[in-house]
């Protein structure tokens, strides 16, 4: 069965983003999407399943706002909000976020920005 990505708007911010070169483009959307989140453990705790993200040196937590892009995953997923991730994880982490055609990805660089912006993560 093949699943068909949709434009979601947090997909289309990162085209935009590219086009315009200016990742601030993607905040709003991704502060506002409901993501499926990948998980190492069934803890009370989240235990974010790491994987080696794009740059080999770091690593990565890997999400997606449609649960079936995930299916391939034998780990645990929960739901998150964009806001909530980028609140809660850990500083050197980075993001992967599955569209079923491609992913994108958000640096740590980008997230400390991001964090930096206390009139938008408010």
């Amino acid at each position: 069965m093949s699943i068909t990505a949709t434009l979601t708007p947090l997909k289309r911010a990162f085209e935009q983003s590219r086009a315009e070169k200016n990742i601030e483009r993607i905040l709003p959307e991704l502060l506002r999407a409901q993501f499926h989140v990948v998980i190492g453990g069934q803890s009370e705790q989240i235990d974010l399943f790491l994987v080696p993200s794009p740059n080999p040196e770091r690593r990565c937590v890997t999400v997606a706002e449609e649960l079936a892009f995930l299916a391939g995953i034998d780990y645990p997923k929960i739901p998150v909000t964009g806001r909530q991730l980028v609140a809660s994880i850990p500083p050197e982490i980075e993001i992967v976020i599955l569209h079923g055609d491609g992913a994108n990805y958000v640096t740590r660089e980008q997230l400390a920005w991001f964090r930096g912006m206390p009139e938008l993560m408010a």
